[in-house]
């Protein structure tokens, strides 16, 4: 199902906008998660604003804009002018019609790369973001909103959701380990 979804990806993206990603480079970037803390956020102090997914709905409440959002489309509701990174996988392959809504897109995939779609590695929106931004040499990284240990999930990681809500074992598990990718990316030089 990933790469059923991949392919679905790639027919969709008309042009390849991944040098839109050198933006990033010496840059002091914000990577805005939908943990639960993200209701009290008023303001970033940075150079660009990468939001995970949901995030960007809240940004967008404050009147702040992303400059990216990294998504595999299941919290976000209706599109930015931001440069997208969307994640095919086999489980958001009837969620994929919100790429036609978006202006500028770069696909991104769980198998191997092929056609428009790039694979930058991670495991959920938010330390997809982290590895982005250390991949395009981000001069500093700040994280906002990024909740692993919380026992709630954010009222914003997704659009049904109203409040913030007990956190399921497998969603600790997910925030477990991408903590751990997080962590790891702190550590090294990509």
């Amino acid at each position: 199902m990933d790469y059923k979804s991949a392919v679905l990806l790639n027919s969709i993206i008309k042009e390849d906008y991944s040098y839109s990603l050198e933006e990033i480079k010496g840059k002091k970037v914000a990577i805005v998660g939908a943990g639960p803390s993200l209701q009290y956020l008023k303001d970033i102090d940075a150079d660009l604003i990468i939001a995970a997914d949901g995030a960007s709905n809240y940004l967008k409440t404050i009147g702040i804009i992303p400059d990216i959002v990294v998504t595999d489309l299941d919290g976000i509701t209706k599109p930015m002018d931001s440069l997208y990174v969307v994640l095919a996988h086999g489980d958001n392959i009837s969620l994929l019609r919100k790429v036609y809504e978006m202006k500028r897109v770069i696909g991104t995939t769980q198998v191997r790369p092929f056609g428009k779609l790039k694979l930058y590695g991670g495991f959920t929106d938010g330390d997809r973001s982290v590895i982005l931004a250390k991949l395009f040499q981000a001069s500093k990284i700040l994280l906002y909103s990024m909740d692993f240990d919380s026992n709630m999930i954010g009222r914003f990681s997704k659009p049904y959701f109203t409040s913030n809500i007990p956190i399921s074992w497998i969603k600790a598990q997910k925030l477990k380990i991408a903590k751990q990718i997080v962590d790891e990316v702190f550590q090294q030089d990509l």
